[in-house]
């Protein structure tokens, strides 16, 4: 959207993914465009960022990350009052209500929560489901993910692959350790286990429940393939266990009734939202969140807006 709106890029890949961006800067190098329009540096550390999110000659960041250090970006660019939008974490709740498909609502959020290991922020990590389905949604969400096996993420049939780096597996690792301590219950996974192939951070897709909702694990992002499943007491309490939470990412509801869904999701305060497996991404539609989830979209004509000022002019006759 930037090289789209006119804008010169330097794009900064986080320490754990240089691969990625230096290839959007190979396959740049084989377009027209000019030298010098679209730039890529690569650092294992975060240094280059802050020297770009520091100087007076970049007039707007757009980052994509954690909450703590959005607001470390923002802070640091108010010396020089430059633009920024920010995509950070989630902790989205998958809302089931009383009339939907159980089992087909519990089978798409074991999925969601574990694709990529759960290493994406928009991934709904809370199940809410109606308190007296509670251990019928348990037994089938541990179903569903005692197929969930994790392997080589370059098998088309892979749905979970590893976590990316040493640190970011005793993250999750701890957290669920964690959980044991807040009371929680483990129903499936908790573990971590060797490679199928041999090297990498593995961990096992992972059911917690028993939780009191203002429990860290069941509050804080984890980026793992961890669920936690809560229960409520009726579609009012759903929404409010849905917000009561920092973050505000993403979201799903669950249900067969138009009144009560139209209910749900206006109640959610969250910058996405799927109904009944519905899909919103895509490079047509504005993505981003609320609250301590970031400010700003991406995609979309909001996100392209994003790279634009506004000028007026006046000429006299």
């Amino acid at each position: 959207a930037a090289l789209a709106a006119g804008c010169t890029v330097v794009l900064k890949p986080a320490p754990d993914t240089p691969w990625t961006g230096a290839l959007l800067g190979v396959a740049a190098a084989d377009t027209d465009l000019p030298a010098g329009v679209f730039n890529v540096v690569t650092s294992e550390s975060n240094d280059p960022g802050q020297r770009l999110v520091d100087s007076p000659d970049v007039d707007v960041v757009s980052f994509t990350g954690s909450s703590a250090t959005g607001r470390h970006i923002m802070a640091s660019a108010a010396p020089t009052l430059k633009k920024v939008f920010l995509e950070l974490g989630g902790k989205s709740a998958a809302i089931v209500l009383d009339d939907a498909d159980l089992a087909t609502a519990c089978m798409m959020t074991a999925i969601t929560c574990t694709l990529h290991a759960g290493q994406g922020c928009v991934f709904t990590t809370r199940l809410i489901v109606p308190r007296e389905q509670l251990g019928e949604a348990i037994e089938t969400t541990k179903g569903v993910m005692a197929g969930i096996v994790p392997g080589d993420p370059n098998d088309p049939a892979t749905m979970c692959g590893p976590i990316i780096s040493p640190r970011q597996l005793e993250r999750v690792s701890g957290y669920v350790e964690l959980a044991k301590k807040e009371g929680g219950t483990i129903e499936i996974g908790g573990e971590v286990f060797d490679s199928p192939t041999g090297g990498g951070n593995w961990y096992t897709p992972t059911l917690i429940s028993g939780l009191d909702p203002q429990s860290r694990v069941a509050q804080e992002e984890i980026f793992g393939p961890v669920l936690v499943i809560l229960p409520h007491d009726g579609d009012d309490d759903a929404v409010r266990l849905a917000n009561d939470n920092p973050y505000g990412l993403s979201g799903a509801v669950w249900s067969t009734d138009p009144d009560r869904i139209e209910r749900a999701v206006r109640g959610m305060r969250t910058g996405t939202l799927s109904v009944n497996g519905g899909q919103y991404f895509g490079q047509d539609m504005p993505f981003g969140g609320v609250k301590q989830s970031g400010i700003g979209r991406e995609m979309g004509k909001a996100g392209f807006e994003e790279f634009l000022e506004y000028k007026s002019i006046g000429y006299g006759v």
